[in-house]
């Protein structure tokens, strides 16, 4: 009797039970690059470190020009990294973007507001604290600058280079093994694709990763890089070999073992799936993904089951992105994963033309998988589903 298929959401939680964030590790900023905090980090300085002026202008006591126009006399200038004395009372300083504001000068005046000579006519007046932007107005030191869980991108980096850190604590960068199977593979009558693809598949979600196979349809030969490769890794994704055939060397090498699961997912493509633990020789419980061999449905799979992993490995929040659809959609009686494009500038996705379980050249075109829920009805358009993000365009994107 042939076991009753699960759903997709039931083997992604399968997929993920137990699963846990990898040790953390302090690395410098340069190499901090999307990756995740893995504790707070606390500011060591303000920002900004000093009361500086925001414009050019003349520093002075807004007591002094609280009646224009009013003439004072220019006693200095004062530029970005100049030092500075206290301003004497009915005076003025010239003073640059960027450059300390004396002690006792408390308002910037414009060059704009002023005659620009020396006496300088203030012919407009302004409030105490105009122009100026004040020691730790954005962040002030001791304070948290950047909470645990914030993926470092661009601006991150350079607020935690302005608070003073030099190095951070992040969660680890997962390893992820990819061993392909089948002995056509081996004897390069077809090429592997399904190794590159879902290299740079782990890469692009953030993972370092490498290929170990192709492993031959001998039970020996596919144990032997299976260890190795559990050795190497956080997480190894195999294709091929979970099937009922004769050579389904992955079933057979692992279905006896109670740490592994294989049976049906109610998806299409990719309806044999699997997944397990193996135990390093250092103690690691490495998560072992068996996806389907054929590319389409190995890759579909991979995003549907291992991105999920590798971001709870990584300290990542992972969500199902969703969108709304560009057209119509029957869905069937089991989910069904559709390439698809970004129809428009809200996001919009439809899904292209021609058959969607096999073409390579389809998924190549598209930006995205459609996840289509099985419930045998029309989706409207407009309908929000979950997307697997492809390839996205520049200045496009998907809803959280």
């Amino acid at each position: 009797m042939t076991d009753p298929a699960c759903s997709v959401d039931e083997h992604r939680s399968r997929v993920l039970e137990g699963v846990r964030a990898l040790d953390p590790e302090v690395v410098p900023l340069a190499e901090a690059l999307g990756r995740v905090l893995a504790a707070d980090v606390a500011a060591a300085l303000s920002v900004p470190p000093f009361d500086h002026a925001a414009m050019d202008g003349f520093a002075v006591r807004a007591a002094d020009v609280a009646a224009v126009p009013v003439s004072l006399p220019v006693t200095g200038a004062v530029a970005a990294g100049d030092a500075v004395t206290p301003l004497a009372p009915g005076t003025a300083v010239r003073i640059m973007t960027g450059a300390p504001v004396p002690p006792e000068a408390d308002l910037v005046v414009p060059f704009e507001w002023t005659s620009g000579a020396d006496p300088v006519e203030i012919r407009e007046r302004a409030d105490a604290g105009r122009h100026i932007r004040f020691e730790g107005e954005d962040v002030r030191a001791g304070e948290v600058a950047l909470a645990a869980g914030a993926r470092l991108g661009p601006a991150q980096l350079g607020l935690l280079t302005s608070v003073g850190a030099s190095s951070v604590p992040v969660h680890a960068r997962p390893r992820v093994a990819v061993l392909s199977t089948g002995a056509e593979l081996v004897v390069g009558q077809v090429p592997d694709s399904n190794s590159p693809t879902l290299v740079a598949a782990a890469r692009d979600a953030g993972a370092d990763a490498a290929a170990f196979g192709p492993a031959p349809d001998d039970l020996a030969g596919f144990r032997a890089l299976l260890a190795t490769a559990v050795e190497a890794a956080d997480v190894v994704v195999t294709t091929g070999g979970i099937s009922a055939g004769d050579h389904d060397v992955v079933k057979a090498a692992l279905r006896d073992d109670p740490a592994f699961w294989f049976g049906p997912v109610a998806m299409k493509p990719g309806r044999p799936q699997g997944c397990g633990v193996v135990v390093a020789s250092d103690g690691r419980r490495v998560p072992v993904v068996t996806l389907p061999g054929t590319p389409i449905a190995a890759y579909a799979a991979f995003l549907l089951y291992v991105v999920p992993l590798l971001h709870a490995l990584g300290g990542i929040r992972w969500l199902p992105p969703r969108a709304p659809l560009a057209a119509a959609v029957q869905a069937g009686d089991r989910t069904v994963l559709l390439p698809a494009v970004l129809s428009d500038a809200s996001g919009a996705v439809a899904p292209l033309p021609g058959h969607a379980g096999h073409s390579q050249r389809l998924l190549a075109a598209a930006d995205a998988l459609l996840v289509v829920p099985p419930s045998g009805r029309l989706l409207p358009e407009g309908t929000f589903v979950e997307v697997l993000a492809l390839h996205p365009r520049p200045q496009e994107g998907l809803h959280g």
